[in-house]
């Protein structure tokens, strides 16, 4: 993510322009993607003295994001369900979860990633190899 993007939501959630207040910055940080527990959030507004500006929150996000690593526990998650040990998980078992898990991708979504990530749909997936694909940053080209 680009520092603007931060910027902008910084600002739509902090119109002070500051975050005051564990509510400001939970959705702050959720909004951008990320996932901290209320545990997390209380020391990152504490350790900033209860307030937080945007360079504040540039350093949080920095620490956090860090600690953070999605791509392992999306790979954890899929190891946790896959009883037998394969490493594979069908593609279409696959479909399913990306459309009605959490917010759902669309098929369009799913197409678009299946294709990047050489799927078939009738195909068995490497979930760590689609992981690393699907998970992995998306270029600037600005």
């Amino acid at each position: 993510m680009k520092q603007e993007e931060f910027r902008e939501c910084f600002y739509l959630f902090a119109r002070s322009g500051q975050i005051t207040s564990l509510d400001e910055l939970t959705v702050v940080m959720r909004s951008l993607g990320m996932s901290p527990t209320i545990q997390e959030l209380t020391g990152y507004l504490k350790g900033k003295g209860g307030k937080m500006s945007f360079a504040d929150f540039l350093e949080v996000m920095h620490i956090h994001s860090r600690a953070e690593n999605l791509p392992h526990e999306v790979v954890d998650a899929f190891r946790a369900g896959d009883s037998e040990r394969r490493g594979t998980i069908p593609a279409r078992q696959l479909r399913h979860l990306l459309q009605n898990w959490g917010e759902g991708l669309s098929s369009r979504e799913i197409d678009n990633i299946f294709r990047e990530a050489n799927v078939t749909n009738n195909g068995t997936v490497r979930y760590e190899d689609f992981v690393k694909i699907a998970c992995a940053p998306v270029p600037d080209y600005y």
